[in-house]
This record gives C-alpha cells, sequence and structure tokens, in this order.
C-alpha cells in the first residue's frame, strides 16, 4: 500500500472537513438564496468563518492533488471518509453542545469499514491519462446525474431531504473533479508550463466552481449531516467507478476480498447514514439585512 498517499490523504480529509463545517456554519446562517443565485458567494465573502473555510479548503485541495499525484483513485478517493470522526465533535463545538454518542459510534463503524476496505482491496494504479472517450463517457454520466438529482431537490420540500439531494449532486460533480485533478496533477508534476495547454485544467476550474456553488446552497438546507453524509458517500463512489473504468486502477477481487470489501463498504454507509439521523439544523439567526418595513405598514402604525 501507497503509505505517503494515504497519509497525505488522511490530512488532506481532515482539512476539508474542517473547512465544511466553517463553511455550513456560515452558509445555514446566511438569507437563503436559489440553488444557482451567485449573490449566496458575494454575501458569504464577507463572512470571516467563512473565508477561514476556504483556506483550510485550499490547503486541503493541494495536499489532494499531491496524494492523488502519487496514489491512485480507488486509493486516495475512499480516505475522504475517514474526515467525518472529525466533523462530528467539529460541528457539535460550533453550535454549543455535546455530540451524540451515536454519532460518534457512527463514525467509529464508517472508520473502521474504511480501514478493512483499503486492507482488502488493496488499489492499485493504472493509467495517468485516460482516452477521450473515456472521459465523454464519464463526464456524460456525471452531468445526466447531477441534473437528475438537482431535479429531485427542486421538488422535494423536506430541508434534509433537499440537502441530501443537492449534497450527492455535489460528491458526484467533486468526484468527477477529484479524476480532472488528478490528471491535471500528474501533467503539472513534470510539465507545469503546459498546464494550460490542456483541456483538463479548463473542466477543472468550471466543475469546481460550479461544486463550489452546489455546496454553499446544500449548506443552507439543513444542518450539516445530511449534505455532508450524502457528499461523503457519492464523491468517493464515483471516484472509485472512474478509476477503476477510465484510469484503469486495479482492486484484489477473489472471493474472500470481495466478502470483506461488501461487507466494509455496507459498514460505512450505515455508520455515515447513522450519523445523519440523530444529527437537528440549529436555530437559525435572523437576516443580518432584515426587510425594510414598506411605507404603508409604517403610516398604519
Amino acid at each position: 500500500m501507497n503509505i505517503p498517499a494515504v497519509v497525505i490523504s488522511l490530512t488532506a480529509a481532515m482539512f476539508f472537513v474542517f473547512a465544511a463545517a466553517l463553511q455550513h456554519h456560515a452558509a445555514f446562517h446566511e438569507v437563503r438564496h436559489g440553488l444557482f443565485d451567485v449573490r449566496l458567494l458575494w454575501r458569504l465573502l464577507h463572512h470571516p468563518i467563512w473565508v477561514g473555510g476556504q483556506l483550510a479548503d485550499l490547503v486541503g485541495v493541494a495536499l489532494h492533488a499531491t496524494a492523488l499525484q502519487i496514489g491512485a483513485l480507488v486509493l486516495v478517493q475512499p480516505i475522504q471518509v475517514s474526515g467525518l470522526p472529525l466533523s462530528v465533535p467539529m460541528e457539535a463545538a460550533l453550535n454549543r453542545r455535546r455530540p451524540h454518542r451515536r454519532d460518534l459510534g457512527g463514525a467509529a463503524l464508517a472508520t473502521a469499514g474504511l480501514a478493512a476496505f483499503l486492507v482488502a482491496a488493496a488499489p492499485q494504479g493504472g493509467i495517468k491519462h485516460p482516452s477521450g472517450l473515456a472521459w465523454f463517457a464519464s463526464g456524460g454520466l456525471v452531468a445526466v446525474t447531477v441534473i437528475g438529482l438537482l431535479t429531485l431537490s427542486h421538488h422535494t420540500t423536506r430541508g434534509s431531504r433537499s440537502g441530501a439531494s443537492v449534497g450527492l449532486a455535489t460528491g458526484v460533480l467533486y468526484g468527477f473533479t477529484a479524476a480532472l485533478l488528478k490528471t491535471c496533477a500528474d501533467i503539472l508534476a513534470p510539465h507545469p508550463l503546459t498546464l494550460p495547454l490542456h483541456w483538463e485544467m479548463y473542466a477543472l476550474i468550471g466543475a469546481g466552481i460550479v461544486g463550489m456553488q452546489l455546496n454553499q446552497s446544500a449548506f443552507q438546507h439543513s444542518s450539516l449531516a445530511s449534505p455532508l453524509t450524502a457528499m461523503t458517500l457519492g464523491e468517493p463512489l464515483v471516484s472509485v467507478i472512474i478509476g477503476l473504468t477510465a484510469f484503469h486502477e486495479r482492486i484484489r477481487t477473489s472471493p474472500r476480498r470481495l466478502a470483506i470489501i461488501f461487507v466494509a463498504v455496507l459498514a460505512m454507509a450505515y455508520g455515515i447514514w447513522t450519523t445523519s439521523t440523530t444529527w437537528q439544523p440549529p436555530a437559525r439567526h435572523p437576516p443580518r439585512h432584515p426587510p425594510a418595513v414598506p411605507p404603508d405598514d409604517q403610516a398604519d402604525r
């Protein structure tokens, strides 16, 4: 197993979940905006907590790119689940409450499942540059999935379910951006000046901007648990599929190992889902800029 890639991925996961907690705390208490309303990002730029989350996110991206450059997608991406145990006490601290025992138990179960998956699967690397057809097929499937999930969110009234749908769409998109990030990192390492000549860089920037907008919108719908759970499940799943198909990466597939992998994936999914069933949204703060009272109402008073 590629130990340096594992260690760097673990560190990146911690920065990502720290960033998610700070960004959620700012976005959840902001005035509600539409799904693609860019004014949300503009308002969040004035939140010091959200800006701090973005800085932590940038550190996480740099570490993530390094891990992807030296490790396989099927190794690096599942490790993102490891950030979940940190998110449980972190959100509790931001909302001034104690973490639930069920949350901690679910996080521990997800972490144990991740460890079992990595040992049983023994991920191995593949090619560095997928074919154009592989990129086209992967991008098309991701686009259809994201559009379907956003449509589902539009017809969902409950905050937690809507947040989960948008969060899952974000996770699917982030899984695709991880594949683009890996390719860009592989190009950047030996030939940094040639990166602007490759379409993958521009696709990464575009997908990253859309993903960030969806991410903050998901955080406005509910507590951190619901969208973060969906993202935590969606991102590694899509990345592993792309890694096995487009990048021709490999995992061990003996009957015994497949059985362990199956149980490990169930443990991760159940552990992540468990944490989302007990977390409750904190009370929203009133908008920082309350609407003005209409002149007619002032006259009546």
